[in-house]
């Protein structure tokens, strides 16, 4: 699916292959004159004349400059492999950003909950971090618009740019088989185009439907809007289906054209491109303009890739041409992770170097030499969960926020350093209606309305925010009290990602501590030390000389089970018959080229994480999940834990719902009360007491703040966005 990409004007040069027609594309932004919308098209950049720089600046100022050509005000182009985005303080060739959806805790995007003051807020700490350029994927509510307006204009030589997307609906049909990019999708992308190019220049009235409320946008922000993107990152299917259900056609349109190997789906994008170009060059904007891609449709050869979704057909841009009308110019652009795909991590040419994500960056830089590559979304989340495993450390899951951060930032400063044209991180908020592989088979049956209220620790895709919420518990209560005993007090609370539990002891805890959770009222198992009654559903294992604590869940109870792992590969029970908990992070994987199956992938997510959960801590670690203090030498000895609510077994504790797999097959029970069991060596033990189940129907309080470890971000993104261009 590879295709060499077409020359530079570097190579046209070299190779003496400058030809009267190529020379009037060279030439042609030479001129003030306005070019003919029918000039030669150039499938690598419009002319160089437009991306000459002024010399150092005096004022460090990142106003608008844009240049002037034919009528058009250009905020920023093409020149060869940059982009170049034209300031009052130079050109600038780096663009640093991250992505922002219109997500708060407990709502969905489609509410567009957040409202300007947010928006102000947002934008006001973006500026102070070095953040340059706001991703948007698609068309949003006013209140963006206006409040980013606001802020420009109060911040005129620190703005935030735009990098505006245009989004394809969802093409799936009720069956799930995808279908092909036909006169449905033409229509209603054709529709999204006009409104979203109207909406920046504040020029739209939506009248409202079933799908969008009526709204009015009057905030022209189109002095700020860097650049383009075309559609979502393509599903495969949905691609195989566009190209096999009609002859390929070239599209030649007034701005961009295609080759004539182009497939049906890259003359579809073509299409689009030129659309949006038609709008914008009728209000007198022009900016770069690329198509949306994904590692899983890359146009190069992944051969070990074991997932074959993932490397089944590609969309290569390298067969979409710019003309000269369209002095902007194009750019490839592609969300990249560093930990996903698999071929990552199977792949010769990849695994055989000392930084397998930046040999596949390299790979894609030389497949598009000529034009800019922009990676517009990476990163990783501070989640507890994980759902892929990447070289040096850069997990999707199970990082710190520190540890993330710094992940974070070494992607910015790795995009630099090859060249790339930039690096936006993928979210400035959490999402909590985001769903990961490893645990979306335990929600499936909770609606997302529901889904929403609970900030899930083990759904890493939830946490890639820059931004914390963090949650206002809903306060404590004392749920057991025996003050004669040396486990003289339990203290329980909650928020929405985890249960608080606090035991007081009066004297040092040295011998193990068992923990016992009865939810179903069914037939159970004892203590993992083996006492007790045999009741419980989850368990903990405190061993408080080796300073460890392992939480277990009932065999029958195991939701690995809902994973359709071979029993080969399921988690296994202990003599009595607990399994330490556990997420799957992937099948067992048959890699073309190896006999034997790759093993599958789990995470022990059992192994609790000793430490402070305090933001203001010195030794502060999102991770942790328990720890052992005694706050003053006549204080008692607190065991405090912050258990996840989804590995007490809740698919939806918002509705006080567990999750016990039935055949292969999640299905939701009530539960109201737990009743909780400790045994330990101390005076009083056993102990039970029981836990009243708490609901809620919306998210909790927050406070915000940026993530631990955002001065390295800081540091990335300032010196990152610090460079001119490159002769």
């Amino acid at each position: 699916m590879s295709e060499a990409p077409c020359p530079s004007r570097r190579q046209i040069l070299t190779a003496g292959l400058l030809t009267a027609g190529s020379a009037g594309v060279l030439a042609a932004c030479s001129s003030s004159a306005a070019p003919s919308p029918g000039a030669t098209a150039t499938t690598t950049r419009p002319a160089s004349a437009l991306a000459t720089t002024s010399g150092p600046p005096e004022v460090d100022s990142w106003a608008p400059a844009p240049r002037h050509v034919g009528g058009l005000s250009v905020v920023a182009s093409q020149k060869d492999e940059q982009l170049l985005l034209h300031t009052a303080g130079g050109d600038r060739t780096f663009w640093a950003g991250v992505g922002l959806a219109p997500t708060l805790p407990g709502k969905l995007a489609s509410e567009h909950a957040p409202a300007v003051k947010d928006y102000r807020r947002w934008f006001a700490e973006m500026t102070r971090l070095g953040i340059r350029v706001v991703r948007l994927d698609s068309l949003q509510a006013p209140a963006l618009y206006e409040a980013l307006h606001a802020h420009n204009t109060a911040e005129a030589e620190a703005p935030l740019y735009l990098l505006q997307g245009v989004t394809i609906p969802a093409l799936s049909s009720p069956t799930g088989k995808a279908r092909p990019l036909g006169s449905e999708a033409r229509t209603a992308m054709r529709a999204e185009i006009s409104d979203t190019s109207a909406a920046v220049h504040g020029d739209l009235r939506r009248p409202g439907s079933a799908r969008t409320p009526r709204a009015t946008w009057k905030a022209d922000v189109s002095p700020w809007v860097a650049g383009w993107l075309v559609g979502s990152p393509w599903d495969p299917a949905t691609v195989l289906a566009t190209d096999r259900a009609g002859s390929a056609t070239p599209f030649s349109g007034t701005y961009f054209r295609t080759t004539a190997k182009a497939t049906v789906t890259e003359a579809w994008i073509a299409a689009r491109m030129d659309e949006l170009a038609t709008h914008e060059a009728k209000r007198g904007s022009c900016a770069p303009i690329g198509a949306a891609n994904h590692a899983a449709t890359d146009p190069l050869s992944h051969p070990e890739e074991p997932v074959a979704d993932d490397d089944r057909v590609g969309v290569d841009v390298n067969r979409i041409g710019v003309l000269t009308a369209w002095p902007a110019g194009t750019f490839a652009a592609y969300r990249a992770y560093p930990n996903a795909p698999k071929f990552l991590r199977f792949q010769p040419s990849y695994t055989g170097t000392a930084d397998p994500f930046r040999a596949y960056l390299g790979e894609l830089r030389a497949h598009h030499a000529g034009r800019p590559l922009l990676v517009t979304e990476t990163g990783v989340p501070a989640s507890l969960g994980r759902s892929h495993t990447g070289a040096q450390d850069r997990h999707e899951g199970f990082l710190t926020e520190q540890q993330a951060m710094k992940v974070d930032a070494d992607l910015l400063v790795l995009a630099r350093d090859l060249g790339l044209a930039g690096g936006l991180l993928r979210s400035w908020t959490d999402d909590w209606s985001a769903v990961s592989a490893p645990t979306a088979p335990r929600t499936r049956d909770v609606p997302a309305d529901r889904r929403v209220l609970t900030h899930d620790p083990l759904t890493s895709a939830q946490w890639f925010g820059l931004l914390a919420h963090d949650q206002v518990r809903a306060g404590e209560r004392v749920v057991h009290a025996a003050p004669e005993d040396e486990m003289a007090r339990v203290v329980a609370d909650h928020d929405a990602s985890y249960l608080y539990l606090t035991f007081f002891f009066t004297r040092r805890v040295t011998s193990p501590v068992d923990l016992g959770f009865d939810l179903y009222g069914a037939d159970g198992l004892r203590l993992p030390g083996g006492s007790g009654e045999p009741v419980h559903d989850v368990s903990l294992h405190f061993v408080p000389t080796m300073s460890t604590v392992t939480m277990s869940v009932r065999r029958t109870l195991d939701p690995t089970r809902l994973d359709g792992l071979p029993s080969l590969f399921l988690p296994r029970p202990t003599r009595r018959g607990w399994v330490e908990q556990q997420l799957t992070l992937a099948p067992p994987l048959q890699v073309p080229g190896r006999k034997d199956l790759v093993p599958a992938e789990m995470q022990k997510i059992g192994d609790l994480v000793l430490g402070s959960w305090d933001p203001a801590a010195p030794d502060y670690t999102s991770l942790a999940t328990w720890q052992l203090v005694r706050p003053a030498p006549t204080s008692p000895m607190e065991w405090r834990l912050r258990l996840p609510w989804s590995m007490l077994t809740f698919a939806d504790p918002s509705r006080r719902l567990g999750l016990v797999p039935e055949a292969g097959e999640p299905t939701l029970v009530p539960v109201r009360n737990m009743d909780v069991t400790i045994e330990s060596s101390t005076p009083g033990s056993p102990a039970s007491f029981t836990l009243a189940v708490p609901t809620w129907n919306e998210a909790p309080r927050t406070t915000e703040r940026l993530r631990a470890g955002s001065d390295a971000l800081r540091a990335a993104l300032t010196a990152t966005t610090s460079g001119r261009p490159t002769e």
